[in-house]
């Protein structure tokens, strides 16, 4: 119970906040709350990294989750029309290659049998959750992006504080619903599905504009997006499992790390940005 009140009262603070960056402070293509993404996708690099460490293939050298704030950035820049079009994909590939060129200057025999695990480490921790905190520096780009990045978080946290309170409250003795998370119950998945349409009904008569006015992007956005934030809740559960601990970090109080609380957040963001993108013909 102890937990749960944390939980709650961590969320009645920080999503408040996060709304009043987003509405007071738009200039410069939302520059505050993107900066913010941006420390956030540094910081969930160096948890994603401590996981590889704590499976036994620490990442060298050790700036490498640094790199990754170079994606979230040059979207940012690429959104402020200081970076021509592409030149996202143009900063993957080359950090990618010096990632890949770099063992190659391995010197010792007894190293090499690090270069594969190093690898998939390094690009797993430039892109996660780096290339995916991107897709919400996007959002500035779209039709009413205040809005829709206000409507968008409120859908993710809503499933989020919903399927927690079920599965805590009610969720004892339910079914699992994938042995890679045994705390997640179907219980909490269910009320995670119910809080997103909860908060995405809400919008969809307070703000139609977010969805066009047309129910078929509402449904679109309110499904999809309840479904891409389990999913991402449930990856980096699998990430956690196979790193044999419990939270990517302590940060936040009763959540753990920063991943712990933005891993459904940047899953849910390629999908819903598209979708609304696409519905605005920006796509």
């Amino acid at each position: 119970m102890r937990k749960i009140v944390t939980r709650t009262i961590t969320a009645v603070t920080v999503v408040p906040a996060l709304v009043a960056i987003i509405i007071f402070a738009p200039w410069c293509q939302h520059l505050a709350i993107n900066l913010i993404a941006v420390a956030a996708s540094v910081i969930g690099a160096y948890e994603a990294a401590a996981l590889f460490a704590a499976k036994g293939n620490p990442l060298t050298p050790a700036f490498i989750p640094i790199l990754g704030a170079a994606l979230p950035l040059a979207t940012y820049l690429r959104v402020c029309g200081l970076l021509p079009p592409g030149s996202g994909l143009l900063v993957l590939t080359a950090l990618v290659s010096i990632i890949l060129v770099r063992e190659i200057f391995v010197a010792r025999e007894q190293d090499f049998g690090q270069i594969l695990p190093r690898i998939a480490g390094s690009i797993t921790v430039l892109i996660y959750p780096g290339l995916f905190v991107g897709y919400f520096i996007r959002f500035s780009l779209l039709p009413n992006a205040s809005l829709s990045m206000i409507v968008f978080l409120l859908i993710v946290f809503g499933n989020d504080i919903v399927a927690y309170l079920a599965g805590s409250l009610w969720g004892t003795g339910s079914r699992r619903i994938l042995p890679v998370s045994p705390n997640k119950s179907a219980v909490g998945f269910v009320g995670g599905i119910f809080g997103s349409l909860l908060f995405a009904t809400a919008a969809w008569f307070a703000v139609p504009q977010v969805f066009f006015h047309r129910v078929g992007i509402y449904l679109a956005v309110s499904l999809t997006v309840a479904i891409a934030t389990i999913a991402g809740d449930l990856v980096e559960s699998a990430m956690k499992r196979s790193a044999n601990v419990k939270d990517s970090g302590t940060i936040i109080p009763g959540r753990g790390g920063i991943l712990d609380s933005i891993d459904s957040v940047i899953f849910a963001c390629p999908i819903c940005f598209y979708l609304l993108a696409r519905a605005a013909g920006i796509w």
